[in-house]
């Protein structure tokens, strides 16, 4: 069953997406949560007053940070959910809107076979 629940979560782009971001960000405190336990307490403090909107223009330059993280994660979801058409060879294939092959590749993809659902699987159906 848990073997079966992974595959549904592998095969829906977004909970693969939001999985890989959860680990991201798991592989991020596990390398930052040390960095800051190291430090001298002046500078624990420092980081604290930045994160709690106390640091004066430093909280300027926290906060375009973590405004630049949050805009390259969207575009990372974005450019993962975008329908895509990939060649043979792996490369990525660009298909004009509305021409007579972006029309041939809706039509082969409305065609494949749809991988069972996470509840469709948790319930037998």
């Amino acid at each position: 069953m848990i073997t079966s629940i992974a595959a549904a979560i592998a095969q829906n782009v977004v909970m693969g997406w939001l999985v890989r971001r959860a680990q991201e960000l798991a592989g991020l405190a596990f390398a930052l949560i040390p960095i800051y336990l190291a430090m001298p307490p002046s500078m624990q403090q420092d980081v604290q007053a930045i994160f709690t909107g106390q640091g004066g223009g430093l909280t300027i330059s926290a906060a375009f940070g973590i405004l630049w993280y949050l805009w390259t994660q969207w575009q990372s979801y974005r450019a993962t959910v975008a329908p895509q058409v990939v060649t043979q060879d792996g490369r990525k294939a660009e298909l004009p809107k509305g021409s007579s092959a972006a029309r041939q590749a809706d039509a082969v993809a409305a065609a494949a076979p749809k991988p069972r659902t996470l509840w469709e699987r948790l319930t037998q159906r």
